[in-house]
């Protein structure tokens, strides 16, 4: 037997047999005896007592013990007999026969002339030397052992059938919720990590399911973490280290003399090599959002100087560029993921500067909005045009696409923060005419402090 539910259905039969052969021990052997042994001393009791007294009346007796008595003196002559004797001769022969040695308690089975019934004798020594014999039909205990058995048949072969059938349904109720985490797992191992199993019940199996559902997650998260990783960098890494290579093989062979040419080709192989760090970063941080792996860290803190550390960061920067910087934030408190903040907005002030005409201001912003406030990351420069605006929180799409000017941007920071924004379910977008640009998003439970 390979399968449980054939082991289980076995095991209730085996149960239930076990079960139907104890009570057919008990009632019809046990019990059985156990009636005739009360009735036995019952009389064999009433009699005894009867022969130590010094007087008896024999018929209130007989008819006390329902059954029918004989007595006899010392020589085994008959003394007395009770009014409907079964088989009188016969009787009184057998219990002839018994004295002396059976005179003491012992019971005598007889069997009747055409063996449908049964009689029991009993008797005692009485004080004078004589002797008391009671006989009483077993007729009611065997006709009541019989309907015992009759019943007993009846009861065995109910408790055959529902047996079996509960065999059948418990083996089945049992099993297949096993079979199903079994074919589950055989498919988490074919790489099918979407399997899901509705879970019934709260026991041993129910908690199997829950453990196996939560695997399938973490299983596809891996998976979708691994499909994503392979395809940023299969589409991300190809052009920086195509560049390294090439200004690399130039120098090496072509320009390595001319020491003016070698620094600018060296210098660009620094810039690649910093940009194709930075994509690889990017690629980790968009596909781990993705893949949903990291948990948030919802945390309350000021976001004042949040934007503090952010404007010294970008300070230097700016002014290469010849860009300023403002801000404007009250005193406020939010529950947000920190980090994930930082990135956000290191991501929309690295846009905000790198779109940004020269000579402009660039406005960092909150906005208290009762329950929500607005914050808002502000530039001066070409704006987006409006069959755009969806389009640039897509993977991949870089600003080249949108002012024709080349881009070192790896084109994941706006899906990055896209996917942020997603994970903490706030409202966010952007805005862009009149040559200013705002990206803005909203955060909740925020307080003045």
């Amino acid at each position: 037997m390979k399968h449980i539910g054939a082991k289980l259905f076995v095991g209730f039969i085996c149960m239930a047999l076990l079960t139907i052969t104890i009570l057919w021990i008990v009632q019809a052997g046990f019990m059985r005896n156990t009636y005739l042994n009360k009735r036995i001393n019952s009389v064999g009791h009433m009699i005894s007592k009867t022969t130590a007294s010094s007087t008896a009346d024999y018929e209130s007796l007989g008819e006390q013990l329902n059954a029918s008595l004989i007595a006899l003196d010392a020589r085994g002559k008959l003394s007395y007999r009770s009014q409907g004797l079964p088989m009188m001769g016969m009787m009184v022969r057998t219990v002839q026969s018994m004295i002396p040695d059976e005179a003491d308690g012992t019971p005598r089975y007889v069997n009747a002339m055409a063996g449908s019934a049964r009689y029991a004798l009993l008797g005692h020594q009485v004080r004078d030397g004589s002797y008391l014999f009671a006989v009483f039909s077993l007729a009611d205990l065997d006709e009541a052992a019989l309907i015992m058995r009759q019943q007993l048949w009846i009861i065995t072969l109910v408790l055959v059938v529902s047996s079996v059938l509960l065999a059948v349904f418990l083996s089945g109720k049992l099993s297949r919720p096993i079979q199903a985490v079994t074919h589950a797992a055989r498919d988490l191992a074919a790489g099918d990590y979407d399997v899901r199993l509705p879970v019934k019940n709260q026991d041993e199996i129910g908690q199997l399911t829950i453990a196996l559902n939560d695997l399938g997650i973490e299983l596809g998260r891996t998976e979708a973490l691994r499909r994503e990783l392979i395809a940023n960098v299969s589409h991300e890494l190809r052009s920086p280290l195509a560049v390294i290579q090439g200004y690399a093989e130039t120098v090496r062979d072509v320009t390595w003399p001319d020491e003016t040419k070698r620094s600018e080709q060296l210098n660009i192989i620094v810039d690649e090599s910093s940009r194709l760090s930075q994509i690889v970063k990017d690629i980790l941080d968009y596909s781990r959002l993705q893949a949903g792996v990291e948990q948030l860290k919802l945390s309350v803190f000021e976001i004042c100087p949040v934007f503090e550390l952010l404007l010294k960061k970008y300070e230097l920067e700016a002014s290469r560029r010849q860009l300023a910087l403002s801000m404007s934030c009250p005193n406020l408190t939010v529950n947000f993921d920190k980090e994930q903040l930082d990135q956000i907005l290191n991501n929309l002030m690295n846009n905000a500067i790198n779109h940004a005409r020269p000579g402009t201001v660039i406005e960092v912003s909150v906005i208290a909005q009762n329950q929500h406030s607005r914050i808002e990351v502000k530039n001066q420069g070409q704006p987006i045009p409006a069959d755009m605006l969806t389009r640039i929180w897509d993977r991949y799409y870089r600003s080249s696409q949108i002012n024709g000017e080349q881009s070192l941007g790896t084109g994941l920071g706006l899906a990055i923060v896209k996917s942020i924004f997603e994970r903490h379910g706030v409202r966010y977008g952007v805005i862009s005419e009149h040559d200013q640009t705002i990206f803005w998003f909203e955060t909740c439970n925020l307080a003045i402090m």
